[in-house]
């Protein structure tokens, strides 16, 4: 069943249109994964789509949920969410905030240790240093290089 807004879009409504609030939170049942929580964000990159795994960050250069792919090690306090699906540049959709979903990893990634933005734009890696913050858990072992790697998130961007 698709859970939809009252404005009748779902976590999967891609629009060049706006539908929604930009930051309004969609809260989408998960069955015994719990609940997913997406944020309704504006793909703000002149060409670059959103695409599965990619981790978003706020756009620096407005106070609204304009994002656009991560920039590399960043802190991860910056990072929006994860899209779970292809967003076309300046368009508007959600992207996953909060629950299971799918992250692109570095190929340094391991089962059951916290994420953190990479160098690699729009990826994670392992956090190594258990003082540095994190934005989830993966729940496997990647499979190389820019590789989709299911995780808890949790994203405060």
């Amino acid at each position: 069943m698709a859970i939809t807004t009252a404005a009748g879009i779902s976590a999967t409504t891609v629009t060049t249109d706006q539908q929604a609030p930009l930051g309004f939170e969609l809260v989408v049942p998960d069955g015994d994964n719990g609940e997913q929580v997406w944020i309704y964000v504006f793909n703000d990159e002149a060409a670059t789509n959103f695409v599965v795994g990619t981790l978003i960050q706020r756009d620096l250069a407005t106070a609204t949920y304009d994002g656009i792919v991560s920039t590399g090690a960043i802190s991860p306090q910056r990072i929006l969410g994860v899209a779970q699906h292809t967003i076309a540049a300046q368009s508007y959709g959600f992207i996953l905030r909060k629950g299971i979903g799918q992250v692109l990893c570095d190929g340094n990634v391991t089962a059951n240790t916290a994420v953190t933005p990479d160098g690699n734009p729009g990826q994670c890696t392992d956090v190594a240093d258990a003082t540095r913050a994190a934005i989830g858990v993966a729940l496997a072992t990647d499979a190389g290089a820019a590789t989709l790697v299911a995780a808890h998130l949790n994203c405060t961007g």
